[in-house]
């Protein structure tokens, strides 16, 4: 089985689709207990469309009696021009070099095919290094399917909480962009990400099954299993991408957990599932944690 990999997990993680009864599904949700606060834990959707709301009424609950919203990075915190000089800055080659100097005949052969189903010409991205690549192609592909950030889980609690809620970022907008423009091989993390551009539309379908059911299973073996069985040597990618910040991402809620308080916590649902997920970290911790 081909699926879309988490080559933009840092933004676009489980881009699901739901329908007029996404109230009444199951979604991604646990609460998390020590003798001192609670921690809820929603699996992310970052990019999304009006179809999606309203949320579970548990969900929004939860939402309203908590002290603090933490997610990834706080976007709204983050202006325009601090995003675009940061990638400016770190992402773009400089003088006459391009990515096709960077990356091999067959990785440039598939960049121009998809950037071609995209719409895209490649003059408009050619002075990109792979990981600020990645992250264009993506938003192009979901926006292409009618998906939007300012839809997403993440941005709509953003809006919720502020002013009269304090936000906590477990990155910073530097911390995540670095995790992609620091993979050593650009040209394995490009191969990965145009695979999985192929097959996006159809696996949308599969990703909005396994949210609404709240398979756990089937979303790892979608997310994680399939493909690194089909291609190990992405274990690299994951590594970087998922793992080392899933370590990171544990144990500042660990500390939220030995202190005071409720957290209403919004991550990507990819960092949630599997043995190195959030979820089963927490458990291992001794934390009380049960599905919502």
């Amino acid at each position: 089985m081909k699926m879309i990999r988490l080559f933009a997990t840092a933004w676009l993680l489980l881009l699901v689709i739901c329908n007029s009864e996404a109230a009444e599904d199951r979604a991604f949700f646990w609460q998390a207990r020590s003798d001192t606060a609670t921690v809820y834990l929603l699996g992310s959707i970052h990019y999304a469309d009006q179809s999606f709301y309203p949320l579970r009424a548990n969900i929004e609950r939860a939402f309203d009696q908590a002290d603090h919203l933490v997610v990834e990075v706080d976007i709204d915190a983050v202006g325009v021009k601090q995003y675009q000089d940061l990638v400016s800055e770190k992402g773009m080659y400089a003088g006459d070099e391009t990515i096709r100097d960077n990356v091999s005949a067959k990785t440039w052969r598939q960049l121009q095919q998809q950037l071609s189903r995209l719409g895209m010409p490649v003059h408009m991205v050619e002075k990109q290094k792979p990981g600020v690549l990645v992250l264009t192609l993506t938003a192009l592909q979901v926006m292409k399917m009618g998906y939007f950030p300012e839809m997403g889980i993440d941005q709509y609690f953003l809006n919720k909480a502020r002013p009269d809620k304090d936000i906590i970022p477990l990155e910073t907008i530097e911390q995540q962009l670095d995790v992609f423009l620091n993979i050593r091989d650009g040209d394995l993390l490009l191969q990965e990400a145009l695979y999985s551009l192929g097959d996006a539309d159809s696996m949308m379908m599969d990703m909005v099954r396994y949210w609404k059911r709240g398979d756990e299973q089937g979303m790892q073996q979608l997310l994680f299993d399939d493909a690194l069985r089909e291609y190990p040597e992405f274990s690299r990618i994951y590594e970087r991408l998922i793992y080392r910040r899933n370590a990171q991402m544990i144990e500042k809620i660990k500390g939220f957990l030995n202190r005071k308080g409720s957290y209403f916590i919004v991550v990507g649902a990819g960092h949630l599932v599997g043995d190195k997920g959030i979820i089963n970290a927490l458990k291992q911790a001794g934390f009380a944690v049960r599905r919502q």
